[in-house]
């Protein structure tokens, strides 16, 4: 009933991170292998999540609850004390944080639900954060109730007020960030706090020094800002034994790895893997880092026009891709490129290479094909998105003539952002979608078919004989639509926009030329769905309950539900 239609809820404050909240009838119906050994009278299952309790008729009610976590970002009123006394949480810098006791500026974080039954979205319950502005955020796979986020935001101090003295000024720390796993208490507990009001709060669980004691050059706090956490793929429900504890140490355990990934913001801050199995802060390892390594870019700095953007891709947090398929391999944005990492090895020589000049002003996002090993997807700040048989390019031949000519790719797709593409993110069971966001505030849903593991084709070669609208046709199904005041569906993606190159041909043919044969399909690539968001498009995410609903996230708080059209829902899974 509701299947087509989009509902939006405003938080009304800054937010830039978005996380689909694992479903807590899924993390509590999964056999628990320990629950055989357990004697201390436990049922297994206290660790999968909330409403471990629920008959069978709420469970299933629940399958039609998705939940999303949004975290806030108002910034920072937070101060240094005047006095060096650094016990009880200075920061051994000299002086103390100091929060403003203002509850309007308040950071927190907001679970949202969507009933589908009813097509209400509504906010369920909210926590204080206690370490201020949220960067970055990454929801526990399975269980329901944890979530990773790195907190912090700029800090002055009232003894360098109107001082001029440049060297004083490099000791004052300019921030503090800190990286942690939170455990939401239960929304349905009663909380109360001094006053007797509800309050509901977040318990610490541990500690991620992200970026801490790494460096010998004095430490600023920038170096601990995290820009994004990835959970290990083996966490995914699919491979759960529902027992979230025994997963952390499995994936520990496999082959000397770690559970989860923090991506430092920029390249002052390392990308991260931790083992995080033991819950504790002292047991708390770091399996792997690339602190000290950098990775040369095709592009140098001053050495073309494009050296000049390298201060605004810096705005943007570099990302990382965890490939699913092999649990090894990372890849990670660097400017124009997109590097490889073997996390068995050091990162300074882990010999996967890169694909170079990825995107000719900056790389925004990377992302895996959940369903199809060695394919992966790009956003650029050049407002295009890209898909790359990694098979092709991921080569170290170390030939720096090799880096004129530009990587072959499977597709280029322009078009759908007039700015910077900083999104693109795979449907994790149907990878002909994908969704791709930008800063000029358009969220698109893409049907990408001819790069997919399972190709559309169409009878007649015709999407008209299906009711699909084509490109500048302004009728569906008899009907005229108003094509002013729609979302703009089923557009054909297609090169809009076509630099020439030096030799006047269009870029967009050489790409073509280079094109891989296997996207050569009957099915139309398009645009499905086109959405305006009332601002920035700060993020995107897929339900963790439904591969149909997705969400998505203006910097203004704005958070709006969307489903996957019927007609393409059908035309994949049939």
């Amino acid at each position: 009933m509701f299947s087509d239609q989009n509902i939006d809820y405003s938080l009304n404050r800054p937010c830039r991170t978005l996380s689909a909240v694992a479903p807590a009838s899924k993390s509590s119906s999964k056999p628990n292998p320990k629950a055989a050994n357990d004697d201390d009278g436990d049922d297994g299952n206290a660790d999968a999540g909330w409403d471990d309790d629920e008959d069978y008729l709420e469970a299933s009610a629940a399958c039609n609850i998705h939940k999303f976590l949004v975290g806030s970002s108002i910034p920072s009123v937070s101060k240094l004390s005047e006095g060096n006394d650094c016990d009880d949480g200075g920061d051994g810098n000299g002086g103390v944080i100091i929060e403003e006791d203002d509850e309007g500026r308040t950071n927190r974080l907001y679970l949202l639900q969507y009933h589908e039954d009813n097509h209400e979205l509504a906010e369920k319950s909210s926590w204080a954060h206690p370490t201020g502005e949220v960067w970055a955020m990454g929801c526990h796979p399975v269980r329901g109730d944890w979530v990773v986020t790195c907190g912090g935001g700029a800090a002055f101090s009232a003894n360098a007020t109107g001082s001029e003295d440049e060297e004083q000024m490099k000791k004052i720390p300019l921030t503090t960030f800190r990286t942690t796993l939170w455990r939401l208490s239960d929304p349905n507990d009663d909380v109360y706090d001094d006053s007797s009001n509800y309050s509901p709060k977040l318990e610490r669980v541990v500690t991620i020094p992200h970026g801490v004691g790494k460096s010998s050059s004095p430490s600023s706090g920038w170096e601990q800002r995290v820009g994004q956490i990835l959970w290990n793929p083996l966490l995914a429900p699919s491979n759960s034994s529902g027992d979230a504890l025994y997963d952390l140490a499995d994936t520990s355990s496999n082959g000397g790895g770690g559970n989860l990934i923090t991506v430092g913001w920029d390249a002052q801050s390392p990308i991260s893997l931790w083992d995080i199995s033991s819950l504790s802060d002292a047991d708390v390892k770091e399996v792997w880092s690339t602190q000290g390594s950098e990775v040369e870019s095709s592009r140098k700095q001053g050495s073309n026009r494009f050296g000049k953007l390298a201060a605004m891709s810096a705005a943007l947090p570099r990302r990382v891709s965890w490939d699913p398929h092999d649990t090894n391999h990372i890849l990670a944005t660097s400017g124009v490129d997109v590097v490889a990492y073997d996390m068995r090895c050091s990162a300074s020589s882990s010999g996967l290479g890169a694909i170079r000049s990825a995107h000719r002003y900056g790389v925004a996002d990377v992302c895996h094909n959940h369903l199809q090993s060695n394919v992966v997807v790009t956003a650029g700040m050049d407002g295009v998105m890209k898909f790359w048989d990694l098979r092709m390019h991921l080569s170290s031949s170390g030939n720096d003539n090799d880096l004129s000519f530009p990587p072959p790719m499977l597709k280029a797709v322009r078009g759908g952002h007039s700015h910077w593409t900083t999104r693109a993110i795979y449907n994790p069971f149907h990878d002909q979608l994908v969704l791709s966001g930008g800063s000029d505030g358009i969220a698109n849903l893409w049907r990408i078919s001819s790069c997919s593991s399972a190709p559309l084709l169409e009878l007649n070669g015709d999407e008209e004989n299906d009711g699909e609208i084509s490109e500048g046709s302004d009728m569906e199904d008899g009907k005229r639509k108003d094509t002013a005041n729609e979302e703009e569906d089923n557009v054909p993606a297609k090169d809009y926009w076509k630099p020439k190159s030096d030799d006047g041909e269009d870029e967009s043919e050489k790409e073509n030329k280079s094109m891989s044969p296997r996207n050569e399909s009957n099915a139309q690539d398009i645009r499905v769905k086109r959405f305006e968001c009332s601002d920035v498009t700060a993020d995107l995410a897929w339900s963790a309950d439904d591969p149909w609903v997705y969400a998505t996230l203006s910097y203004d708080g704005a958070i709006v539900v969307h489903h996957v059209p019927s007609k393409e829902k059908y035309k994949i899974l049939l």
